[in-house]
């Protein structure tokens, strides 16, 4: 065999290895977009190491009367969310941080106060990651009232830095998110309307208003609105340092 052919025959084997690598990046379904859907980021911080222990998510709603004051000492760090109403933070040697209706801020472990300054009702909701002891202790105040807490995390979340990012999700009627993994946990509290969440193999969870539901990382989801109407529901992610946020499938859950 002559030179010449030898290299036409080594061109004749490299090319399809070449056109295999250069193939086309996989189809998307449709079903996996996202499809009338609004994403609101309303705020996020960073836990610079966890609490000691085991550790579980907890949801907590006050409706607080006009001119009422809740007087906190420093606890977990995490995010107030406002519901109705108006509420002003007062953060121990800060400004005092007025939040309205739809508006949420991430606090760290300082001593605080809580007073409604509107001329109505106010609902608001503390979120956050909690050590388990905290389930036997008094709550902050008689308003107080919890709504949801997940189990202990089993396994417990690994030591280090973690962010977290509370956001507001809004689906219309027969609206759905995207399919995704998320990177940590992932905590979904309806406000209102109801969802499903499908899971892998086809499995279901159906959370209502004023339920919640957590996730661990790296499990395919796809949220879908069960209501005839309209359903909001606030999403807590928590995510270890280095960890991707989140990430798109290319096919729904089971699909």
């Amino acid at each position: 065999m002559t030179l010449k052919v030898r290299m036409i025959a080594l061109a004749a084997a490299i090319l399809p290895l070449a056109c295999g690598a250069m193939s086309s990046p996989p189809v998307t379904n449709a079903e996996a977009l996202r499809h009338g859907a609004a994403v609101k980021r309303l705020d996020g911080g960073k836990l610079e190491s966890l609490p000691t222990g085991s550790l579980y998510f907890r949801v907590i709603h006050f409706v607080q009367p006009v001119s009422y004051m809740i007087d906190s000492t420093q606890h977990v760090p995490g995010f107030v969310f406002v519901e109705s109403g108006l509420h002003r933070l007062l953060l121990k040697g800060q400004q005092p941080i007025e939040l309205a209706s739809g508006e949420a801020k991430f606090i760290q472990s300082v001593t605080h106060s809580h007073l409604n300054p509107g001329t109505g009702p106010c609902s608001w909701y503390f979120i956050a990651l909690w050590q388990s002891h905290a389930r036997r202790q008094p709550l902050v105040d008689p308003i107080a009232n919890i709504v949801f807490e997940s189990a202990d995390l089993v396994p417990g979340l690994r030591q280090g830095a973690y962010s977290q990012v509370l956001r507001q999700i809004t689906l219309q009627r027969y609206g759905h998110s995207e399919a995704h993994e998320f990177g940590g946990m992932a905590v979904l509290f309806v406000l209102q309307g109801s969802l499903t969440v499908r899971t892998m193999q086809g499995g279901a969870v159906d959370i209502v208003a004023g339920h919640g539901a957590a996730f661990p990382p790296n499990v395919a989801i796809q949220e879908v609105n069960a209501a005839p109407g309209e359903t909001a529901y606030l999403e807590l992610l928590t995510t270890a340092a280095g960890k991707e946020f989140e990430i798109p499938l290319h096919q729904p859950p089971g699909g």
